[in-house]
């Protein structure tokens, strides 16, 4: 294991590697997230060269300065990421906002990064209007051309909420179960089960995992539920089939063959 690795080891061990999770399998170590930061930092505090390493992070073509030089040039973190060359993605949005704030990079003249909400300048008949015709806060927010990111998304469905536009057939909204509601259902049910259908909740997994979760939180007690184990198979005991398979024939009948051909029974 790495903790058992002295300087020595791991000097041979980081020379006779070419990455990261070569090294890993070199020295026993089961390959996560956690393990290999553990590890670089064993070989950072004693010094280890990795240069030769070829599984580099891809965020060191991307240093400082030119994070600091896309941010002077851009008026968005969108902006920035797609002047690196970045896919603006969620993760590669909040990494390079984390690069930015650590480096000390100023962006003050950036409008939206700095507000605590998003003021997003719809009416609220266009905002109707883009929600009847979507299915989802990320339909929405296509058809009034905000830019798809979660900062986006979040603000729009609070104005939607706020502004009491009614979002009931969007087809992968979130379900809110009310604590009232619950305690309720709780408190009178014998099961999960029952607690779904006194919610009107359509009885499956997905609202089992969301009711349970819910209880949990809430801590609510269940030590009244009747439990029954869950996939478990009851066996059914298997119908008599003699009488349908061996018949008793009278002496002297002919029996008629699988392939059709009438055999005199033995005498």
């Amino acid at each position: 294991m790495a903790d058992m690795c002295g300087p020595e080891t791991l000097t041979l061990a980081v020379a006779q590697s070419k990455g990261w999770a070569d090294l890993m399998r070199r020295v026993g170590v089961r390959a996560s997230g956690g393990r290999r930061r553990a590890l670089r930092e064993k070989v950072r505090d004693y010094g280890i060269d990795t240069s030769h390493f070829k599984n580099r992070s891809p965020w060191r073509k991307y240093p400082d300065d030119a994070i600091a030089e896309a941010v002077a040039s851009s008026t968005s973190l969108r902006e920035v990421v797609q002047k690196l060359g970045a896919t603006p993605a969620t993760g590669t949005l909040s990494h390079i906002r984390r690069r930015i704030a650590a480096a000390g990079i100023d962006v003050s003249h950036f409008p939206a990064l700095n507000r605590a909400c998003i003021d997003l300048p719809f009416t609220d008949d266009e905002l109707k209007a883009a929600a009847a015709s979507a299915h989802s806060v990320r339909g929405v927010a296509r058809a009034l051309g905000i830019p798809d990111d979660s900062r986006s998304r979040a603000a729009l469905r609070h104005m939607l909420d706020k502004r009491g536009i009614g979002i009931g057939h969007f087809t992968y909204r979130r379900l809110t179960l009310p604590e009232d509601q619950v305690r309720k259902a709780v408190a009178e049910a014998m099961s999960f089960a029952d607690v779904m259908r006194a919610l009107d909740l359509p009885v499956n997994d997905t609202n089992h995992r969301r009711v349970r979760r819910r209880v949990v939180q809430l801590g609510l007690d269940t030590s009244h539920f009747k439990r029954r184990t869950w996939g478990t198979i009851q066996a059914t005991e298997p119908k008599p089939i003699a009488d349908k398979v061996f018949r008793v024939r009278p002496e002297g009948a002919s029996v008629k063959t699988a392939t059709g051909f009438t055999v005199p029974s033995p005498r």
